[in-house]
């Protein structure tokens, strides 16, 4: 297997090494053969001490998936100091992309009324202060009432290349949804047409002449007698699809008033992006990532909520 190493690295945070990935493996046995003069119980311990990362994650699971292009950085000396972000989690980050974990209640990008605390804002400073010239490209949008997965680009080249293969992946990337009332069935799919108002209200029709085209499709995770847990994908991907078809069903999400909920019980937008899958702009290969499902989520279904 071929490797392209970088030399070591002095610096207040101690000596570290960088390798670039050029083939699709795991991450131990890409440190095994990359790293010859350490033991298997050496390497191991780096691992379990968190001084290996890739990108800019550290990580401890010795299955990472890797991919050409990716940066594996090892700290000879110490530990990795985790970073943390308010409203935000960084997921994943290498030369091109960065993933990020947002929090409900935190716009993705600027608007007029707001500039400062997005998003966008928070990755870009966390970018530059490696770099002050540094510059971050946004892919897609995450609704501000929305938690859960997002990516950006980190150069133009790797923003046009995601966004031309967008679509590619759509189906495939999962929403955990709560919602108001039981469904019937526990799987399903959803088509309607939907078109936006002067209101920039979107509305679900089942009249092909009243709006685009839209796809969804269901699984039950969980219900009670009050609400239902969905897991969604989409085939289409329109403005606020889930949340005007589920609108329209009688089933709107939790906290989206602006598509008919009245109940709020976990005080947010109960709509959560838990796994997203897009082609990456280097390797070319299809990369996914994955967050746990939310506590707040779990919460309504647990039978002290009601006690």
């Amino acid at each position: 297997m071929m490797i392209k190493k970088s030399k070591k690295s002095k610096n207040p945070n101690g000596r570290q090494s960088t390798f670039e990935v050029v083939e699709e493996t795991v991450l131990l046995d890409f440190l095994l053969k990359t790293i010859k003069d350490k033991s298997r119980t050496k390497i191991k311990a780096l691992l379990a001490h968190k001084q290996i990362k890739v990108g800019n994650e550290v990580t401890t699971k010795f299955d990472y998936k890797l991919l050409p292009s990716f940066k594996v950085t090892v700290s000879w000396d110490m530990p990795f100091k985790k970073v943390v972000y308010q409203g935000l989690k960084i997921v994943f980050e290498d030369e091109h992309i960065i993933v990020i974990n947002k929090r409900s209640g935190l716009l993705s990008v600027g608007t007029a009324k707001e500039k400062k605390t997005t998003a966008y804002r928070i990755v870009q400073d966390h970018i530059q202060q490696t770099d002050p010239t540094a510059h971050l490209f946004v892919v897609h949008r995450l609704d501000r009432e929305s938690s859960g997965l997002m990516v950006f680009a980190k150069n133009r080249k790797a923003q046009q290349e995601m966004q031309d293969t967008w679509n590619q992946t759509v189906a495939k990337r999962k929403y955990l949804i709560a919602t108001q009332g039981t469904f019937e069935k526990d799987e399903d799919s959803i088509v309607s047409y939907l078109k936006e108002s002067k209101a920039l209200i979107v509305y679900s029709s089942n009249n092909p002449k009243e709006g685009k085209r839209a796809e969804s499709n269901y699984s039950v995770v969980k219900k009670n007698e009050y609400y239902t847990l969905l897991e969604a994908w989409q085939k289409t991907e329109l403005k606020h699809q889930l949340r005007a078809q589920l609108g329209a069903k009688k089933h709107p999400i939790l906290g989206d008033k602006k598509y008919g909920a009245t109940e709020n019980p976990l005080g947010r937008v109960a709509f959560h992006a838990r796994v997203l899958t897009f082609i990456h702009p280097a390797s070319h290969k299809e990369v996914s990532f994955e967050t746990n499902v939310p506590d707040d989520f779990l919460m309504i279904f647990r039978q002290k909520y009601y006690e």
